[in-house]
């Protein structure tokens, strides 16, 4: 490969790096933007996948935008053909959205007006708009810089990019105790930066159990001349619904080399340590390692994930609004046993 790339995830210091043609993931950074792989064994189930048309001017696939809403097409256009005959062509209309490029801010990535979803994206810049690295395309002519960002729901999140595909991967987690119905619209950004969306396809169901997954891929072929060749690149995306119980109680034990129970946290202390300025978790020297116990609903089954020493962030899932789970990550500080 030609080119020098790196891999920049949303709009902050770069967390990763990577070497051209190789696979790469993301942790999440800030509860607006990024995603961390949740620890679960779930079957599986996938749709085809869609192949989004090229929009006019080559527009590239930069995401996906999910809503649970659909979204209508534009005002039918009634026409009159040669024979006379009455006929009614549907309107595509382009929903174009707001970029935050504040990495400090929570709100999301991309707004787009009128609409609630969650969107995951890989964007293009020219690399004068941010600073840090990365995925920059010295072959276009100008440097143009990519950025991998997601809305907070995200999680699993996996980004790829080699000289013949770029694109995302992402879940999301909801309770198993309600039926869906979710769209998938695709995101395309213009060659001067703007982005917007079209109304997707959908999916649903009645019945979805704990561990279940349907999966939405969308993907979209290129064919551009540089320098005289001819080169084809392909842009994917692919999001999964998974569904997991939720959790009713949530607590944190810390426990000793000789594995005695030294304390505890209840789910209000980490709610509040997660809360902070600067979030997250001192543990003393003597603490060897965690381990966090959380129990469903009806108090049936529980379940235990165990944190050794070292280990820089404690991970769980917790209910969230419209059935759906979060991911709470608190930073985690082991004090040495010198100190």
């Amino acid at each position: 490969m030609n080119n020098k790339e790196t891999v920049k995830a949303a709009f902050s210091a770069p967390k990763s790096r990577h070497t051209p043609g190789k696979n790469i993931s993301c942790k999440k950074i800030s509860a607006a933007l990024f995603c961390l792989t949740a620890a679960l064994l779930l079957s599986s189930c996938s749709l085809a996948l869609d192949e989004a048309p090229a929009r006019p001017g080559q527009d590239r696939l930069a995401g996906i935008f999910v809503t649970s809403e659909y979204i209508r097409q534009g005002t039918p256009e009634i026409k009159m053909n040669s024979r006379g005959e009455i006929t009614i062509e549907e309107t595509t209309e382009k929903i174009y959205g707001t970029l935050n490029k504040d990495a400090g801010s929570t709100q999301p990535p991309i707004t787009f007006p009128g609409l609630e979803g969650y969107g995951l994206y890989r964007l293009e810049f020219p690399e004068m708009d941010f600073t840090g690295t990365g995925v920059t395309d010295y072959s276009s002519g100008n440097d143009i810089v990519g950025y991998y960002t997601c809305d907070d729901f995200f999680t699993d999140l996996y980004f790829f990019s080699t000289d013949e595909e770029e694109g995302a991967e992402g879940s999301i987690y909801i309770s198993p105790d309600v039926g869906f119905v979710y769209y998938f619209n695709p995101v395309y950004q213009q060659a001067d930066g703007q982005i917007y969306l079209l109304p997707g396809t959908g999916l649903s169901t009645t019945s979805f159990t704990d561990g279940q997954k349907q999966s939405h891929d969308t993907s979209q072929s290129i064919t551009r001349n540089r320098a005289g060749k001819e080169e084809t690149k392909s842009y994917r995306f692919k999001v999964s619904i998974v569904a997991a119980d939720p959790p009713a109680e949530t607590e944190l034990f810390f426990m000793s080399e000789d594995h005695q129970l030294l304390q505890s946290l209840t789910e209000a202390q980490l709610d509040a340590l997660g809360e902070r300025e600067s979030p997250g978790l001192e543990l003393p020297a003597d603490v060897s390692y965690l381990i966090l116990r959380q129990k469903t609903k009806n108090g049936a089954e529980s379940t235990h994930r165990l944190f050794d020493r070292g280990e820089e962030t404690l991970t769980y899932m917790m209910p969230a609004e419209n059935h759906m789970l979060r991911e709470i990550q608190l930073p985690l500080f082991w004090q040495d046993a010198g100190q």
